[in-house]
């Protein structure tokens, strides 16, 4: 599983109070309902297996339900009184390819390890707590070394903790107070890349409490996954609000601008033009000859939030001004909730991008997952009172899957 984006909020992370209408595939949703619901159950060892995490609130309370399904696909059953209830903003947090998963609790920084039993009933494991270690509420993001490593990005706390998977302990943490600046929320990446015994992560610096601002610069941190160090700590001024990097399968990683930069910028609260960085594939720094403002791809619009779409291929959003309203106190969140995005496909071998008609028009910051190198979206109902999942790269073209109650934030193949 990775990556968790937003709705009608900032970025990833942050706890959500309001819901939005995501509509990615007009037509084809109301014209892709089933006559007939099919009834799909967990089925015994040795068939497919997924945890899909799903989140309800209200004014008084919000409450985290983890289900499990035989399947991802249209029809399937996703039953909530089957479901694991935990109290508060639980996270699904997963590492696909060593077969682990667990839970992040929803009121506490702590991470337990589950399995599923003979009967795909899921059974909690041993739990770690990072609250001895300065760690206040957790995120969705954990960076994955080994088997028996993962970093936890502490942004409140500017720092990695280090814990072990395998054994549940944890082992330390690796202070990072190069990446504070004043006022701003120092905003580790979303996802890291590792160069042989280097892991590599962005950061970027955004101020969406006070004065609704980010800083025109991004940081790139080098830790040596061997002795737990910070390597090196360079900072570009190129290009600001970058919180995802996507691994291309040429094996260079490209760092691109949020939509949150994006609004900021047209909100004249950021003042580089959203863009992308490069890493190559045999190297541990910024490429300096590289850069690219993603308005050159999309006919001049506002871009940035990229998703992996295959091969060397992103799917960018690209803000429509015409289906935009900003007023005087607009937020730059305020903008990215609204269904004005345009879908994009950057081919970033070719250098070419086009448009993505069969995608309606969406919010930027909506959740996407990558499940056993299958790319979803959700198509999210008003208030997140319903979540249909959408599988971009569908061969055929985008497809619906199954739909369950709520905001749907996980998904992760367990089998």
């Amino acid at each position: 599983m990775r990556a968790i984006q937003q709705k009608q909020r900032p970025p990833r992370g942050t706890s959500a109070t309001t819901g939005a209408l995501l509509l990615l595939v007009g037509a084809l949703v109301s014209a892709g309902c089933a006559d007939e619901e099919q009834t799909a159950r967990p089925g015994p060892v040795g068939e497919e297996a997924f945890v899909v995490a799903t989140r309800v609130w209200d004014d008084t309370a919000t409450n985290s339900y983890f289900h499990v399904v035989p399947s991802l696909e249209q029809g399937t059953v996703v039953d909530p009184s089957q479901a694991m209830e935990i109290p508060g903003s639980a996270r699904l947090f997963a590492f696909a390819d060593q077969g682990w998963f667990g839970v992040g609790d929803g009121e506490s920084p702590t991470i337990s390890h589950y399995t599923l039993d003979a009967r795909d009933a899921l059974v909690k494991g041993d739990a770690i707590s990072l609250q001895p270690f300065g760690v206040q509420s957790l995120w969705q993001t954990n960076y994955l070394v080994s088997p028996t490593k993962a970093y936890h990005p502490d942004r409140a706390g500017e720092q990695l903790v280090v814990w072990n998977p395998t054994t549940m302990e944890v082992q330390g943490t690796i202070p990072l107070p190069d990446t504070s600046r004043e006022g701003y929320l120092a905003l580790y990446g979303y996802a890291s890349i590792q160069r042989g015994k280097t892991l590599l992560f962005s950061v970027g610096w955004f101020d969406w409490t006070a004065n609704d601002t980010i800083l025109p610069e991004t940081g790139l941190v080098a830790i040596d996954t061997e002795t737990d160090t910070v390597v090196r700590f360079d900072v570009d001024d190129r290009c600001g609000g970058i919180t995802e990097s996507v691994e291309m399968a040429s094996g260079d990683a490209y760092f691109v601008s949020s939509a949150l930069a994006g609004a900021a910028h047209h909100l004249e609260r950021l003042e580089t033009e959203p863009c992308a960085l490069r890493v190559l594939k045999d190297a541990d720094s910024f490429d300096p000859d590289y850069v690219v403002r993603l308005g050159d791809l999309t006919d001049g619009a506002i871009a940035g939030d990229p998703i992996p779409a295959g091969r060397d291929s992103l799917f960018l959003r690209a803000l429509d001004e015409d289906l935009t309203t900003v007023g005087d106190e607009t937020k730059s969140f305020e903008i990215t909730g609204q269904k004005a995005w345009r879908w994009w496909r950057w081919d970033t071998a070719t250098g070419e991008a086009t448009l993505v008609a069969e995608l309606a028009p969406s919010p930027a910051n909506v959740s996407w997952f990558d499940v056993d190198g299958r790319i979803f979206t959700i198509d999210e109902k008003t208030d997140s009172i319903e979540s249909t999942l959408i599988e971009l790269t569908a061969e055929g073209g985008p497809k619906l899957g199954l739909t369950t109650p709520g905001y749907l934030h996980g998904v992760t193949k367990v089998r």
